[in-house]
């Protein structure tokens, strides 16, 4: 060895040396951190409201010359009171646009403006997205709004639609293709939530018959029905001045007449008790596991303890209970997460999910649940309730509220959800506030495990044996 390669080594040796006695490894509860001073901004100072009842959002985001328009509206795929009438304008607002336009000045529109448009439309909500560069925030506007308040509806958009009544099975049989990783887990989370939502509302999808039946007009009233003013919330965040954008957003919204807001219907539970394996054979290199039942609504309080205990147990970071079990412990799998899924209206779900190789999978199975038994019958300790709760209030609460972006989503979609901000007001103090035996009680009352339903595809196993 040359004396010049002795030298560098003994240099990076002391070098590395010095910055492991350089770190400092005191434990986060032992190093008197204060107290997060970030408060929430308030919504008033991003508020626009118009006498004909319509809500919007503000916020200036200059980190780039664009602008993002979203509108949300309270309305969803289980709000169809004549079957396939909301597929049919999701396909007319995502691909005819505006009535006074057509399709294909419509697509060259947002080609000319390299626009970035979404509809997406959820059980309950629905979400329209026009970003674009901000030279074009002008004409962005005129065609934004003209989408939400005068979609070309015709008989092209019932036929689409229809095509996806009869959607094509999922390739669950080979090792290549798009089925091979996430289209696995994908579905393995599809089939979860139809075996959870048989024969519920949030289950039903048309049939090919109800898109014989639906005519242009029952979809035309349904549009009029959800999109007023009352029941739609926009959020509006850019690279653009707030006063102009409260200009903007009045000329073109403001003499939309106010129309009735649709009553909110309460969805009924989920009556699924008793736990049940559903597999689905698929010979792969791996297996996916998806098990959980259903979610009843929650309080406030109980939300709070909930969260609390999910980030614990499973909450997908890498220092869950679930995930020190099954992959630090024993090196089952690389993820063993859990899912708190809220329903605006009615019944959510509570799911977990792993995958590994097929020969392994019995055993993730067991700890996990084994997890979900401990954690209901004891405490948590006061470290992971330190953890949990700063992670929390000082972590992905603070992210909902970033940049101009995230408030005005945050905002919009909680004035939509709840029509008002006391969630969001209060939630670093309720969150704060657990305690172990709130997390107790919460696993006990919201965590069923004689109720999982459990979904496999790969190679056959019984899980519940």
């Amino acid at each position: 060895m040359s004396k010049s390669c002795r030298f560098s080594c003994a240099t990076l040796l002391l070098l590395a040396i010095t910055s492991v006695v350089a770190q400092d490894l005191t434990h986060p509860t032992r190093m008197a951190l204060p107290d997060s001073d970030f408060k929430r901004p308030s919504p008033t100072d991003f508020e626009l409201a118009l006498d004909n009842g319509l809500t919007a959002f503000v916020a200036e985001a200059r980190q780039a010359p664009l602008v993002t328009l979203t509108a949300f509206i309270r309305v969803g795929l289980v709000d169809d009171d004549l079957q396939g009438s909301a597929e049919a304008l999701l396909d007319a607002m995502r691909s005819s646009g505006p009535a006074d336009m057509t399709p294909d000045t419509f697509r060259a529109s947002l080609k000319r403006m390299t626009a970035d448009f979404t509809v997406e439309m959820h059980d309950e909500w629905t979400e329209v997205s026009l970003n674009v560069p901000a030279e074009d925030l002008g004409a962005a506007m005129q065609l934004f709004a003209a989408v939400l308040r005068r979609p070309a509806i015709a008989a092209g958009n019932i036929e689409r639609a229809a095509q996806s009544a009869e959607p094509d099975p999922d390739d669950l049989g080979g090792e290549d293709g798009p089925a091979l990783y996430e289209g696995s887990l994908n579905a393995a989370i599809e089939q979860f939530n139809d075996v959870l939502y048989a024969r519920h509302p949030y289950g039903v999808r048309p049939e090919l018959t109800d898109f014989e039946q639906l005519s242009v007009d029952d979809v035309v009233q349904f549009h009029a029905a959800y999109f007023v003013p009352g029941n739609l919330v926009l959020a509006m965040a850019g690279d653009f001045d707030a006063e102009a954008m409260h200009a903007m957003i009045a000329e073109q919204f403001e003499d939309w007449r106010a129309g009735v807001v649709p009553d909110v219907e309460e969805m009924p539970p989920v009556r699924i008790r008793g736990s049940r394996q559903h597999s689905f054979p698929a010979e792969k290199l791996q297996s996916w596991l998806v098990f959980g039942h259903d979610l009843p609504q929650v309080p406030g309080n109980d939300a709070a303890a909930l969260e609390v205990m999910n980030y614990i147990l499973a909450g997908g970071h890498l220092w869950t209970r679930m995930t020190i079990e099954t992959r630090y412990k024993y090196g089952y799998t690389n993820d063993a997460s859990g899912f708190l899924e809220e329903k605006w209206f009615g019944p959510g779900s509570y799911s977990f999910r792993s995958y590994s190789r097929p020969e392994v999978i019995k055993a993730i199975y067991a700890n996990m649940m084994a997890e979900i038994i401990r954690i209901r019958n004891e405490e948590v300790t006061d470290e992971e309730l330190f953890v949990a709760k700063g992670a929390l209030t000082e972590g992905s609460f603070q992210v909902r509220y970033l940049d101009g972006y995230q408030i005005a989503r945050s905002f919009a979609l909680e004035r939509l959800r709840y029509g008002h901000h006391e969630r969001s007001a209060t939630y670093v103090q309720r969150i704060r506030g657990v305690t172990a035996k709130d997390v107790l009680a919460a696993a006990v009352k919201y965590l069923r495990p004689d109720d999982m339903q459990v979904i496999l595809i790969g190679a056959a196993e019984d899980l519940l044996d």
